[in-house]
């Protein structure tokens, strides 16, 4: 609801500043410095500078959420905040007189404000209190950051940002950022930062990988709570199975990863349909793709459930394969050598080599590789398509999905099974406590 006028200024004389929210996320601080240090290390003949997100980034009702980036290095959610990593060679004095020369890292945050925390509530402000919270050596009022820049960027002109790409690069905050950086000092020389922080976030920590599964394990009760409704046809439209995995999520003080698909029938033929408004027929599959938020990393796990709880012969055949194809994967994974497209070419032959056969939109025969229009997998973490390099091979540590699927429109069908992996040193390792994916599972009462 829009805020009376009357309300849109208290006195800042009745506002009170309550204590700021703790960063990290229960992660140890060590954890941030190590991913700091180690991107220092990755880029180390120029300037490091991150932005965080701000308010007005995020639309309404979503509460304001911290982009990846950012959060991965600082575990800082605070909205309008920079990080500066400055490379050896270069005294931090240079850009700030009271700092230390050998300091590297400087957190810079806007000044805490009585009146806007009224409004947002209480945020971490610049000061030793957040220098100690964090294990950022320096954090500074936001202001001073492009005075220090300009000095910094005197001395050492190479700045790595992440670089903005695409149609509408130029309308982005990254190129706006980029565009004052170069009106402030025109000697400035920018380097994409993408590529270099996908590798560090590709390879998980020990302390990653448990909130992924803690992430996984809600993203299952989603599951289960949606395959009880559907097999049983205890309800009549797709919006309420959504709903009813939403509030798994939140039971769990979990949030969605990403918009919940449930699509019926030619529905769960689109690949990432959400509007999840029809009715739930009897004889329908219904591919539901879903994924807890919790604690900043996300789960991602697909499961198709016939309406009324048994599929259709045609349907049943398929499922075989989507799930042959799908264990395959995982036999067949060669370690220190598969990349992300080796897994998609090798199940897409698979699925070419099958004597079953759809028919397309045209009214031609086709094998069924034309169906799977997606890659088997992609990287899994603070995002639900995390940052990674689709041609390196994977290592340990990675997070990947595996999520074969055939979509035949003609037919009103599409099939999906996914579950989260561990890349180790001998293979991959599901993610998760088990959940149910066989045939005889999934028709079974969904009273389990």
């Amino acid at each position: 609801m829009p805020t009376p006028a009357f309300e849109t200024s208290p006195s800042s004389s009745t506002a009170f500043i309550a204590a700021p929210p703790k960063p990290l996320d229960g992660f140890a601080p060590e954890e941030f410095r190590a991913r700091r240090d180690a991107l220092r290390a990755t880029c180390p003949d120029g300037i490091i500078l991150l932005r965080g997100s701000t308010e007005d980034e995020v639309v309404k009702p979503v509460n304001f959420r911290q982009n990846t980036a950012f959060w991965y290095l600082t575990g800082v959610e605070t909205p309008g905040a920079f990080l500066v990593l400055l490379p050896e060679g270069i005294s931090a004095r240079a850009g700030n007189k009271d700092l230390a020369p050998e300091v590297r890292e400087v957190l810079y945050l806007p000044a805490r404000n009585a009146t806007t925390e009224t409004w947002t509530g209480p945020k971490l402000g610049p000061g030793e209190e957040t220098q100690t919270a964090t294990g950022i050596a320096r954090v500074l009022e936001a202001g001073g950051l492009w005075g220090a820049l300009q000095a910094w960027i005197g001395r050492n002109p190479i700045v790595y940002t992440l670089a903005p790409f695409g149609e509408n690069a130029r309308l982005t905050p990254a190129h706006a950022l980029m565009q004052r950086l170069q009106n402030l000092a025109p000697i400035v020389q920018f380097r994409d930062l993408t590529l270099a922080l996908a590798r560090l976030r590709m390879v998980k920590s020990p302390a990653e990988q448990e909130r992924l599964r803690q992430a996984i394990a809600i993203t299952q009760e989603g599951q289960r709570a949606a395959r009880k409704l559907i097999t049983t046809h205890s309800v009549t439209h797709e919006h309420e199975v959504e709903a009813a995995i939403y509030a798994a999520f939140r039971n769990r003080g979990a949030h969605l990863g990403f918009a919940s698909i449930v699509g019926g029938g030619i529905n769960g033929s689109v690949l990432h349909y959400e509007d999840n408004d029809q009715p739930l027929r009897a004889g329908d599959a219904v591919v539901v793709d879903i994924g807890a938020r919790f604690g900043h990393y996300t789960g991602d796990i697909t499961r198709t459930y016939p309406v009324g709880g048994t599929f259709s012969p045609r349907q049943r055949e398929l499922y075989a394969l989507v799930l042959d194809a799908h264990e395959r994967a995982i036999s067949g994974y060669r370690p220190g050598q598969d990349t992300l497209l080796d897994l998609t070419d090798r199940c897409k032959a698979f699925f070419k080599d099958s004597p079953l056969h759809g028919v397309d939109s045209s009214g031609k025969e086709q094998t069924l590789d034309v169906f799977m229009p997606h890659g088997l997998s992609h990287h899994l973490g603070l995002d639900v398509h995390d940052l990674g390099d689709r041609e390196l091979p994977l290592a340990p540590g990675n997070v990947i999905t595996i999520e074969p699927g055939l979509y035949i429109p003609s037919e009103g069908i599409g099939i999906r099974i996914e579950d989260d992996y561990l890349v180790t040193e001998t293979g991959l390792e599901r993610l998760g406590p088990p959940l149910e994916k066989t045939l005889a599972e999934i028709e079974t009462s969904g009273s389990g």
